[in-house]
């Protein structure tokens, strides 16, 4: 099967400067791949060193699963369980469904999942809470990779927001960070999370 790919990649000096796609991007259609053997090297032009978005055709595609689904998951404060953000319901009605829910008075709240193993992570989607009013609580999102659950500071992706009822919002990842625990804050009061999938390529 041949699937159109989008992908942010690095470039380095191959004769001349070349971006090649690396295993773990997304593709067109927003799912994430890993893609084996690769045609179109794109862009020339780009400096050794930096990022380019590079487009070309993936055979053999290997469609990820979700890491993050039924693993261990904490955060900054309780109101609902942080668990509820990975047990794969992914309905957005928080009384029901049970989303994700820090404490009103948290001011820096963070969730936080541990994969349990060390992959190089390609995305993390989020689906944000359903209702007119809660749905805007999503904004300011960064989401950070790191190898212990002390230090989980590499930078993966932001979400500016503000979010809308039940969106799903899709943070790539574009240097492919390194990690065994992903973390999502905000600066703002209240991190509502109805559910969080993790997508990344074991190292």
């Amino acid at each position: 099967m041949n699937v159109l790919c989008n992908a942010f990649d690095l470039c380095f000096l191959d004769g001349l400067y070349t971006c090649r796609f690396r295993s773990g991007h997304t593709n067109l259609s927003n799912t994430t791949t890993q893609c084996e053997h690769f045609e179109i090297r794109a862009n020339k032009d780009c400096p050794n060193g930096f990022f380019s978005r590079s487009r070309g055709i993936c055979k053999n595609m290997t469609v990820l699963s979700n890491i993050a689904l039924g693993k261990p998951a904490t955060q900054s404060t309780t109101y609902y369980n942080a668990s509820y953000a990975v047990d794969g319901n992914r309905g957005t009605d928080s009384f029901v469904d049970k989303c994700t829910v820090t404490r009103k008075g948290d001011s820096n709240p963070w969730w936080r999942v541990d994969l349990q193993a060390v992959y190089n992570i390609t995305s993390v989607r989020i689906i944000s809470r359903g209702g007119k009013y809660w749905s805007n609580r999503l904004r300011g999102v960064t989401v950070t990779v790191g190898l212990t659950e002390s230090d989980v500071n590499i930078p993966c992706g932001f979400f500016t927001g503000p979010g809308t009822a039940s969106q799903l919002v899709v943070i790539d990842c574009p240097t492919l960070p390194q990690g065994r625990f992903v973390k999502i804050s905000k600066t703002t009061e209240t991190l509502i999370l109805c559910e969080v999938d993790v997508f990344g390529v074991p190292v």
